[in-house]
């Protein structure tokens, strides 16, 4: 061994020792930012730091037995007795991690839960006893939590206990909250303090404001979100002002410090997570006071846009770990689809006597379509997401406007526009949303037009060009010339170390849909021979253009074929009807095979293994 692998060596252990420290100071970073890591991600890191520790440990190269490098062997030995004991350590640090979160985040949980319910049997057990009067009670209560709050906040930041101060500080502000709640929630208090209700509501925004600033400050994600949970439910309370303004202008302002705080604080899991508490009060909110419809919709749109305000913030941060890009991904979903869903209400309660049908889906989907262009020029991440929901979005306006079979054209020709915005422009969101779209297109074929659309008839021509047929026809013409299209792209599956060719799905649906279409157009031997010719054309396509694909399809038609001719037409025909079809079937399998032959020429294992 020469002085050159002994320095290999060396460096390779190195690299691997910062490699391990990298990860370790991104754990430390992700924790002191508020965003402890998900357990699946820290167990993967700790395989791999022990992975890393066993690479180290065998890429030690064997040592010769020369004087020179008895020494060396030594210090190798002396390396992985460390490195043995380092193992040794880091599984008692594992242990003790394991202790750590019982002890104290268990623990602490369970504790926190358990006070404060002592505390409202404390209460209950005062007002049976008579001790103290009801302002006592309440005072003492929000004394007693703001204490808890200050001295869980103090254990975080100057003691270092900062998971076990985080569950003091919000055991103290859920009991400060709820005693303070009780002034006015409870009738008995109600009626004794006398407490007005804008009162309780200054002093509880004040309280929930401040921690609010306290815990952005602090970097603490737990007590900030605590605090807006309790700011929705202190705008639940504003249902009982009795003012149709209060309820939603604090809707506004939690969204709209929420979008501020992601600003500073890029906590996607908030801004997330308040869609459907703000979206619930705007309905409870109409529920309650019947307000106007176009007041309505107005709160509405400025919910809907505080929350694509707020998506654009926080794309423009940092953070790029999975489960924020994850809550990104389901925030522009889930914020659009309940403003479409209440717009599109409120537009047909506005204004009943107008065919507005679709027209509030179609300016959402305007208004995503919006989003991603406006993100793919600026500095900031492009929202993939809203690009594709927009494509759905629109399609969904037009099954809503539109009669069953215009529907469908439309959904066509949205899919069709999709994927050419997507050829010859930027990105691949709006494709996406074509493919969703196709799949929607196929469902709404086989559960609504197939049932609702008229069947053919010789008798009424348009009926039959505006029926089922057509639709069909449509449909299975634009899969194959979407196939066609996609010939040369490949679909990767996410999760996954595999693709597929983008034209397979579309081939096979548009061969599936003609099979389908042919069974509720035709029955008896017409349809067998039907089916029969259809799989003889696939067969025919395959041999001519030595595509496999259409090969083995037409050999799966002659099979439907040949099964439903030996089940059915044997005993559902009559003798000339059953004798056509055993007829048309075995012409065409035996010219099947013959062409087959034939193609395979002399070089029939070369033909077997082109695909």
């Amino acid at each position: 061994m020469t002085d050159d692998d002994d320095l290999r060596a060396e460096v390779r252990e190195l690299r691997s020792e910062v490699d391990a420290l990298q990860h370790r100071l991104g754990r430390l970073e992700s924790i002191l930012d508020g965003d402890t890591l998900p357990e699946e991600q820290r167990t993967q890191e700790g395989e791999s730091d022990r992975t890393h520790t066993r690479e180290q440990q065998g890429s030690d190269p064997a040592p010769s037995s020369t004087p020179s490098q008895e020494t060396r062997r030594s210090d190798h030995a002396s390396a992985d007795a460390s490195s043995d004991a380092g193992n040794v350590r880091e599984t008692d640090d594992d242990r003790q991690n394991w202790e750590r979160d019982i002890g104290t985040k268990w623990l602490g949980r369970v504790g926190s839960v358990a006070l404060v319910l002592g505390i409202v049997f404390f209460i209950r057990v005062a007002i049976e006893a008579g001790i103290l009067g009801p302002l006592g009670r309440v005072v003492a209560g929000t004394v007693a939590g703001t204490a808890l709050l200050a001295g869980g906040r103090y254990a975080a930041r100057r003691r270092g206990y900062r998971r076990w101060g985080r569950i003091t500080a919000g055991t103290g502000l859920a009991i400060a909250f709820f005693s303070v709640y009780a002034a006015y929630g409870f009738q008995s208090y109600r009626t004794a303090i006398g407490t007005p209700l804008w009162a309780v509501l200054v002093a509880l925004t004040i309280l929930i404001g401040t921690t609010v600033v306290v815990s952005v400050f602090d970097g603490d994600p737990l007590v900030a979100g605590e605090a807006f949970l309790l700011g929705y439910a202190t705008a639940y309370l504003g249902l009982d002002a009795g003012s149709f303004v209060v309820t939603p202008a604090y809707a506004l302002l939690l969204t709209l410090g929420l979008v501020v705080i992601a600003t500073i604080r890029p906590w996607s899991r908030h801004v997330t997570a308040s869609v459907p508490l703000t979206y619930g009060l705007v309905i409870a909110w109409v529920a309650d006071f019947d307000p106007g419809w176009g007041v309505v919709a107005g709160v509405t749109v400025a919910v809907f846009a505080s929350y694509v305000a707020g998506s654009v913030v926080l794309r423009r941060s940092s953070r790029t770990d999975a489960w924020h890009r994850r809550l990104l991904q389901a925030l522009t979903p889930l914020n659009a689809g309940v403003a479409a869903a209440l717009l599109e209400w409120t537009a047909r309660e506005w204004r009943p006597e107008l065919p507005v049908e679709g027209v509030a889906v179609a300016v959402i989907a305007l208004a995503l379509g919006g989003v991603y262009a406006t993100t793919s020029h600026q500095s900031v991440s492009r929202d993939d997401v809203a690009g594709a929901a927009a494509v759905v979005f629109l399609g969904v306006s037009v099954v809503l406007a539109l009669e069953t079979f215009a529907a469908t054209v439309g959904l066509l020709a949205i899919t069709c526009g999709a994927v050419a915005v997507t050829r010859y422009g930027d990105g691949d969101a709006p494709r996406w949303g074509a493919h969703l779209v196709a799949v929607g297109t196929v469902g709404k074929l086989l559960a609504i037009d197939a049932r609702a659309l008229s069947g053919l008839s010789l008798a009424d021509p348009l009926a039959t060009a505006t029926g089922r047929p057509a639709a069909f026809l449509l449909v299975i013409a634009v899969f194959y010339g979407l196939a066609r299209w996609f010939r040369g792209d490949v679909l990767t599956l996410p999760r996954r170390d595999d693709s597929i060719r983008l034209a397979v799905p579309y081939l096979l649906t548009a061969t599936a849909l003609t099979v389908v279409g042919l069974g509720l157009e035709l029955s008896g031997f017409g349809l067998s021979v039907a089916w029969a010719t259809f799989g003889a054309v696939l067969f025919g396509a395959g041999l001519r253009t030595e595509t496999r694909l259409f090969r083995l399809q037409g050999v799966t038609v002659f099979g439907v074929t040949t099964a439903k001719v030996f089940l059915f037409d044997t005993q559902g025909l009559d003798t000339i009807a059953r004798t056509i079809s055993f007829l048309v079937l075995g012409s065409l399998l035996l010219a099947a095979s013959y062409a087959y032959a034939r193609w395979q020429g002399d070089r029939p294992l070369d033909r077997f293994t082109e695909t």
